[in-house]
């Protein structure tokens, strides 16, 4: 057996892991060994069997080995960080890394399985964030639109007409029709568009060979040129649809160049945004634009010359940066030792900072806050009651307890403060809970999610904690009405959480549950899939350790692909002690898309 185990290297381990990916199989629930992979946890033992059966073509019955330490050690011989009773156990030899550094017009040769085009572009953006910071997904700019057909720019003359003879189709000819990108560094200026099969048709070819020479680029036009011969993609739904998409992205080059962004694109399949070493072949694009910028804004500069509005071209860096999630983290700061629970006189000096951080810079259309972010007191209540029925006749009654606490929170602030901060934000989502003295968990209780329109002045919904912990169970006044978590903002379908509800999409979890704790997530998620949310808001209680939800959060992005945006309400704190993990990476595992984080310690 021991000569059997020496066959399975590092590349069956990884086959493994996309096996069970793919497969989504059950397995037996690890009590404390994890492999850490790409940023998600696995069961460390049933891994290692997949490897096994990998390697030797059969089957091995995990009677036959252990798991615990020695899978542990095994992996980590193999190159691999393993999670072990909490700690984790790093590899002592860094394997060598799988991307070349290749030119672009060799990088379509070199990756030949299949890839994933949502693990794909989440693989890429967490990288981005990772290594440069800040991102933003599906941005929109007041000057990207399409021109004005009546008054057509001289540098789009040649490719309107070009394409239009293509196939007689006229249908792309929009004026001022509204684009989005699908990635956005701000600070860099860089704009990343991620091109999958479909942008590779004719049309576009057409579109690139009549590109103006004043156009700089900042990815290699011949080589995108010589893909759309190769792929040569069509899709007629509609009809001119290929025309369509070849000429918004026209639009977006030139648009970018001429605002002064730098627009790199990245074609799907020329590199595994997965796998070890992709990191490298991001900072060398990235390098190579950053590289141009001198060169670019002297272009822009030189074009005054050239009738196009110099003063155009910087509007995107004059105004206001416009964001979707400010997320406010608490740490020991602003809670009681005792207890955890947050010192509600602590939370102005959170605004104030916040404020003074962000006015007149930037705006958000949410500012996400953790669960028991406001607590309010329900010692006057007689709560020997049947649980449930106080989800079906009390719900209202506890809303309207804690309403008075969150309206009496925003008229304790400065009416300045409070006059700033509805200048910079659309929405404050509120965790609050209900609470007799200290502890609250044994005894009946609630947690609550609120939605504050800060335009309107007053909670515009109500919802909470669905899914509680097994511990909970007797406990925890359920919001049973799983409809109050889906809601329509600003054109944006957005599905709000309470803390642990998160775990309807954990795999690890649903591999056990039983009852009504399956039917209720099996129902909650068909729920969300017919939504298609664009946004996720969760609001949980202390989050001191990055991996706690991120297994829910990378299956969240496989089984709900419309989701562009997510965020954890992070209360950084556990219990009196030393986090467990560093607060940067706690804070980078459970986002996603344009948030933008906020902690003062």
């Amino acid at each position: 057996m021991k000569k059997e185990w020496n066959k399975v290297t590092v590349d069956d381990v990884k086959k493994a892991i996309d096996l069970f990916d793919r497969t989504g199989e059950k397995y037996p629930e690890p009590r404390n060994t994890f492999l850490l992979y790409n940023g998600k946890e696995y069961p460390a033992k049933h891994i290692r069997g997949l490897a096994y059966k990998v390697a030797n073509k059969k089957e091995i019955s995990k009677n036959d080995y252990t798991g615990g330490k020695e899978t542990a050690d095994f992996l980590q011989k193999l190159g691999f960080t393993v999670l072990y009773k909490k700690e984790l156990i790093k590899p002592t030899d860094t394997p060598k890394q799988i991307v070349k550094q290749i030119d672009q017009e060799e990088q379509w040769k070199q990756v030949s399985k299949k890839l994933d085009v949502v693990s794909q572009k989440n693989a890429l953006q967490r990288l981005l964030q990772k290594y440069y910071g800040h991102i933003e997904t599906e941005k929109r700019f007041d000057w990207l639109k399409t021109p004005n057909q009546a008054n057509l720019p001289k540098e789009y003359l040649q490719i309107v007409k070009s394409l239009s003879k293509y196939r007689n189709q006229n249908g792309f000819q929009k004026s001022n029709y509204q684009l989005s990108c699908d990635i956005v560094l701000e600070d860099s200026k860089l704009i990343i568009e991620y091109d999958e099969k479909q942008h590779f048709s004719k049309a576009r070819q057409i579109t690139l060979e009549n590109y103006p020479p004043n156009i700089n680029l900042y990815f290699s036009k011949d080589y995108w040129i010589t893909a759309c011969r190769k792929i040569n993609a069509k899709d007629n739904t509609p009809v001119d649809r290929d025309e369509r998409r070849a000429f918004f992205d026209t639009v977006r080059d030139i648009e970018a160049f001429k605002n002064g962004y730098k627009l790199v694109r990245i074609k799907h399949g020329d590199i595994d945004w997965e796998a070890d070493g992709a990191e490298n072949h991001l900072k060398k694009m990235i390098s190579a634009a950053n590289n141009e910028v001198e060169h670019t804004h002297i272009k822009l500069n030189n074009m005054k010359t050239k009738n196009i509005d110099s003063k155009a071209a910087i509007t995107g860096a004059e105004s206001k940066q416009h964001h979707k999630i400010a997320r406010l983290v608490l740490t020991k700061k602003q809670c009681y030792k005792s207890s955890g629970l947050t010192d509600h006189s602590k939370l102005e000096n959170l605004i104030e900072n916040f404020i003074n951080s962000e006015y007149n810079n930037k705006t958000y259309e949410f500012i996400l806050t953790p669960g028991g972010f406001l607590n309010f007191d329900i010692r006057d209540l007689q709560y020997n009651f049947d649980i449930s029925k106080a989800e079906k006749q009390d719900i209202s009654l506890l809303q309207e307890r804690a309403n008075s606490v969150v309206k009496r929170f925003f008229e304790n602030l400065k009416p300045s403060t409070f006059k700033k901060l509805k200048e910079i934000a659309d929405y404050f989502t509120i965790g609050i809970d209900s609470f007799i003295g200290d502890i609250y968990l044994d005894i009946p209780h609630i947690e609550l999610v609120a939605v504050y329109s800060l335009k309107e002045e007053n909670v515009i919904r109500w919802t909470g904690k669905f899914y509680p912990l097994k511990s909970q169970e007797k406990s925890l006044i359920k919001i049973i009405d799983l409809n109050t978590h889906f809601i329509e903002l600003n054109n944006q379908k957005v599905v709000l959480l309470g803390c642990h509800d998160l775990n309807v999409f954990s795999p690890r979890g649903q591999a056990t549950a039983k009852g009504w704790r399956k039917q209720t997530a099996d129902k909650f998620k068909t729920l969300c899939k017919e939504f298609k949310p664009a946004i996720i808001l969760q609001h949980p209680h202390f989050t001191d350790y990055q991996y706690i939800w991120n297994l829910a959060w990378r299956n969240i992005e496989k089984e709900l692909p419309s989701v562009k945006h997510y965020a954890s309400g992070i209360k950084y704190y556990y219990d009196g002690y030393t986090c467990r993990g560093d607060i940067k990476d706690v804070l980078e595992k459970t986002k996603k898309g344009d948030v933008i984080d906020f902690y003062y310690d």
